[in-house]
């Protein structure tokens, strides 16, 4: 190690200083946002009022008692008051006659239908009250009209808060979506979550919701995994009128119980910072359903509250006005530059003059990109520390114990490879450290925008270690030619060494795992998890409070400790591989906090517990090796 390499470490030590600075005031805004709201679905409810013959506002008092704080009140449309037998709608040629003998009811649905068809005839004949829309009858069924009077005045009666289910419709207009957003305010509503699968006005209208929203103080509930068309483009547009919600599917809650989905809840509010929670009831036949689902909601009241929560009005992720301050982010980006310089360093036999060369031009390019474009400064240098610190830190625990074969015993080859594993995850973590100070405005903290760049950075630092490990690169200080030459006779050998048919079947057993971990990685993964895996997470989760990831502590660690010992043994033939398999536990220890909407103390724990149980898996992996390693071997 050379005084240049000494300059870029220090410059990485000031960066994690800086931006451990930058987690503790993070970690204060995080412990500052902690009031949660239980929203009941009003349609639940009003069932379970039904069956067990109580009113829907005496089952939302209840309710209330219980810990909720709000009905969720779902905006019906043409076709849902025609089942309800409230109207019923003709078809006559391209019109359409809505025939109700409900006076009160007529004088909602008319002027409520011209608010949100503007450019349709529409007149009103008695008696009895019609209403007659130049529209066919399939495309009116589909048309919002109001929330139900009935289910917001027993909100209001019960004492709860009223959230609007808005829905987008066929040949929305900005004047419908502004009367949308309009009556919902009226109604009392302070936080709308939208129905189906559509963000009212998408596609070409969302700057018009989030526009009448902003307007008439809306929140938007954002459910996290629903995937709604449009939600990402309105958080953005209403970030800091947004809040995350959770909630259970409808089709999950046909099977689900209290003791399932009460730990689901406050899990999902401790590590991914929901601020509502969503309910639906348990509607299947019960004894006493409005007993039962009144418990269920004290259930998961009383869960949040033993976790430090408190129970109120859903409120945006906030933090104070100068926050981030610009001086220790930019320490950060010093400290990301230097660690991409020692990374390139290990791999390519730079000399002091070179480095500084790059260093320099890469450090004005990125004062060139933050004058010209500011918003891509926390992305590509958030991109750049998860692409250079875990291959730096797998690359260091391999080339740290090159050399002669050491001839050791099996506990010091333990050791070795444990303080190599400890000496990883440092390196990981600090990487770690430096992302979590780039990413620490508050529309990252609340989940709002995600970090970019998932696939890449967990597939470019595995090819790369992959590529050292075949080229067997060290990290002395040599001529590039010689470097170059080196390089390329290591891999002429690698190649040209035969291969048998338990190495082919491993080694396309190596590519399938990559391909499905791959599918697994991501905010939304394409593969869910398996029901083994999901009891396997629950019993984890129940003895070690916060899970460690798989990829970790059962592949990663592991690996990295056997690739230790073949370095030190010098089993060539096999290290490339176990050495990118190790590479995926530092991807997936820094990738932990990239889920920036995970509190930090949640990730750290989580990589903690990834630490001792990978070392504790990697000194089974060694035990077995060595013991296979005897049986295996040829007498002399």
């Amino acid at each position: 190690m050379d005084r240049t390499d000494k300059f870029f470490i220090l410059l990485v030590v000031i960066g994690v200083a800086a931006a451990v600075f930058l987690a503790v005031g993070r970690a204060g805004i995080e412990r500052a946002n902690r009031t949660v709201e239980i929203v009941i679905d009003a349609d639940d409810a009003r069932l379970v009022a039904a069956s067990a013959g109580t009113t829907l506002p005496l089952f939302l008092a209840e309710l209330r008692q219980a810990g909720a704080g709000a009905v969720a009140v779902r905006e019906l449309t043409v076709g849902d008051l025609a089942d309800q037998g409230r109207l019923m709608a003709m078809a006559l040629g391209d019109e359409t006659n809505l025939i109700t003998p409900d006076g009160a009811l007529a004088g909602l649905v008319a002027p409520a239908l011209a608010a949100r068809l503007p450019q349709t005839e529409i007149t009103v004949g008695t008696p009895p009250p019609v209403i007659i829309l130049r529209l066919p009858a399939g495309q009116a069924s589909d048309i919002p009209v109001l929330l139900p009077m009935e289910d917001v005045a027993a909100a209001e009666a019960a004492g709860l808060g009223l959230v609007a289910r808005l829905r987008n419709f066929p040949g929305a207009t900005p004047p419908a979506v502004r009367a949308a957003v309009e009556a919902a305010a009226a109604a009392g509503a302070g936080l709308v979550i939208f129905d189906k699968e559509e963000i009212l006005g998408y596609d070409g209208l969302m700057d018009v919701t989030a526009d009448a929203m902003r307007e008439h103080g809306l929140l938007f509930g954002r459910v996290e995994m629903a995937g709604q068309r449009g939600g990402g483009a309105l958080a953005r547009s209403l970030f800091d009128r947004t809040v995350r919600v959770h909630s259970i599917s409808e089709s999950d809650m046909l099977t689900m119980v209290p003791a399932i989905a009460v730990p689901r809840y406050a899990r999902a509010v401790q590590e991914r910072n929901i601020r509502v929670v969503y309910v639906r009831l348990i509607t299947r036949g019960l004894a006493d359903a409005a007993a039962y689902n009144t418990d269920y909601v004290q259930a998961i009241a009383q869960a949040l509250l033993a976790r430090g929560f408190s129970l109120g009005e859903a409120e945006p992720f906030s933090a104070p006005a100068e926050w981030p301050p610009r001086w220790p982010r930019g320490l950060v980006v010093l400290a990301t530059l230097a660690g991409a310089m020692l990374l390139l360093r290990r791999l390519v036999p730079l000399g002091c003059a070179w480095a500084w060369v790059l260093f320099l031009v890469s450090l004005i390019a990125g004062l060139g990109v933050a004058a010209l474009r500011p918003q891509l400064v926390t992305p590509a240098g958030g991109l750049l520390g998860a692409l250079a610190f875990p291959t730096l830190a797998t690359v260091w625990a391999v080339q740290g114990v090159r050399g002669p074969q050491l001839a050791a015993g099996p506990l010091l080859l333990l050791r070795v490879a444990a303080w190599r594993l400890l000496g990883a995850c440092v390196i990981s973590l600090a990487g770690a450290m430096l992302v979590v100070g780039l990413y620490s405005r508050v529309g990252y903290l609340s989940g709002l925008v995600l970090f970019t760049g998932v696939k890449i950075s967990f597939v470019f630092p595995l090819v790369l270690v992959l590529a050292a490990g075949v080229a067997d690169v060290s990290a002395e200080l040599r001529p590039l030619s010689l470097w170059w030459v080196r390089c390329r006779t290591r891999v002429q050998e690698f190649v040209r060494q035969p291969v048998n048919v338990l190495q082919l079947a491993v080694v396309i057993a190596a590519i399938a795992a990559l391909g499905f971990t791959l599918t697994r990685t991501g905010n939304q993964p394409i593969v869910s998890p398996s029901t083994l895996e999901v009891k396997m997470r629950g019993a984890l989760e129940s003895i070690l409070v916060v899970r460690p990831r798989t990829k970790e502590f059962l592949l990663g660690h592991p690996a990295l400790m056997l690739a230790v010992v073949l370095a030190l043994r010098r089993r060539r033939m096999w290290l490339p591989l176990v050495a990118t398999a190790a590479a995926m536990g530092q991807v997936s220890l820094l990738n932990t906090f990239c889920h920036f909407h995970t509190p930090l103390h949640i990730s750290l724990l989580r990589s903690l517990n990834g630490f001792w149980l990978g070392a504790v898996f990697g000194a089974v992996v060694l035990l077995v090796w060595a013991v296979a390693g005897r049986c295996w071997a040829r007498p002399t």
